[in-house]
C-alpha cells in the first residue's frame, strides 16, 4: 500500500472511531472476479463475501432501495462488466440484493456483459438494472443537446431490454453540474448517484444520493467505511467532482 493510501485509511479508521454511525448507506463496486477478471478494478470474491458478512455482522440490512435512515446499505456495481454475470451464483446464494448502472453502449463489447447476459440478469429477482448513460461521457462536458441523449436514450434501450422502469443514475466518473441534475430530472431520473461519500439521508442535492467506493477495502477500512469513517473525505471529493 502506497504512502497516500495509508495516510486515507488512517483518516478513515480514526474518524469512523469518533462518528461510530449506523446511518444507511450506498456503497458501490465496479466487479467481482474468482478466475476470469474483466477490469482492473474488481474486487475478489472472497473479498466481497467478506464484505457481506461485516455487513451483516454490524446488523445492516442489504436493500435495493433504502427507506430508513438507519441500519439498511445497498450495493451497486457500476460499467456492467461481465464478473457478476460469471459469478451470480454468490448472489443468488448469499440473497444479495444489487443493482447495475449498465452503460448501454458497452454492452457487447469484450469484457462486458451482452445482451442476452443483461435479460437474463434482469429476470433475476436479487438484481436491479439502471442507468449509467448511454456512453459513459463526462456529463458537464457536453451540450444539452447531447446531454439530453446520453440520458434519455440510455433509459429508454434499457427499458426496452430489460422491460423494467429506469429511474435512476450514477453519474460517469462521479463528475456532475446543476445542468446535469436538472437535465435527469426531466428525463426521469429522480434518484441521481454520486461518488461522493456520506449519509444516504444526507442528500448533497435535491435527488443527488450520496455512494462510498469500497471495491479494494480491506475488511478494517470497510468496517470503517461502514461505520461513517469515510464521511470526512466527502469535501476533498466535492472538490472533484461537483463541476461549476
Amino acid at each position: 500500500m502506497d504512502l497516500k493510501n495509508k495516510i486515507k485509511n488512517t483518516i478513515i479508521n480514526l474518524s469512523a472511531r469518533i462518528k461510530n454511525s449506523d446511518d444507511s448507506k450506498c456503497i458501490f463496486y465496479h466487479d467481482i472476479h474468482s478466475e476470469n477478471r474483466f477490469t482492473d478494478m474488481s474486487t475478489p470474491v472472497d473479498l466481497f463475501v467478506k464484505h457481506i458478512n461485516v455487513i451483516r455482522d454490524l446488523d445492516f440490512e442489504i436493500v435495493h432501495e433504502i427507506t430508513k435512515e438507519k441500519n439498511q446499505i445497498s450495493i451497486s456495481f457500476d460499467d456492467g462488466f461481465k464478473g457478476l454475470y460469471e459469478n451470480i451464483g454468490i448472489i443468488n446464494q448469499l440473497e444479495i440484493p444489487v443493482t447495475i448502472f449498465v452503460v448501454y453502449s458497452f454492452l457487447d463489447r469484450d469484457n462486458f456483459l451482452s445482451t442476452n447476459n443483461l435479460k437474463e440478469l434482469a429476470k433475476n429477482k436479487f438484481i436491479k438494472i439502471q442507468s449509467h448513460t448511454l456512453s459513459h461521457s463526462e456529463l458537464p462536458t457536453l451540450d444539452s443537446n447531447s446531454l439530453q441523449m446520453e440520458l434519455q436514450k440510455s433509459k429508454e434501450v434499457l427499458e426496452s431490454i430489460c422491460d423494467t422502469e429506469i429511474n435512476s443514475i450514477c453519474f460517469p466518473k462521479g463528475l456532475f453540474d446543476q445542468s446535469t441534475i436538472k437535465k435527469s430530472l426531466e428525463v426521469g431520473y429522480n434518484k441521481q448517484f454520486s461518488s461522493l461519500p456520506g449519509s444516504y439521508c444526507s442528500e448533497v442535492f435535491p435527488y443527488v444520493k450520496r455512494r462510498s467506493l469500497v471495491q479494494s477495502a480491506s475488511e478494517k477500512e470497510f468496517k470503517s467505511i461502514l461505520k461513517g469513517g469515510d464521511n470526512i473525505l466527502y469535501y476533498w471529493y466535492y472538490k472533484k467532482h461537483f463541476v461549476r
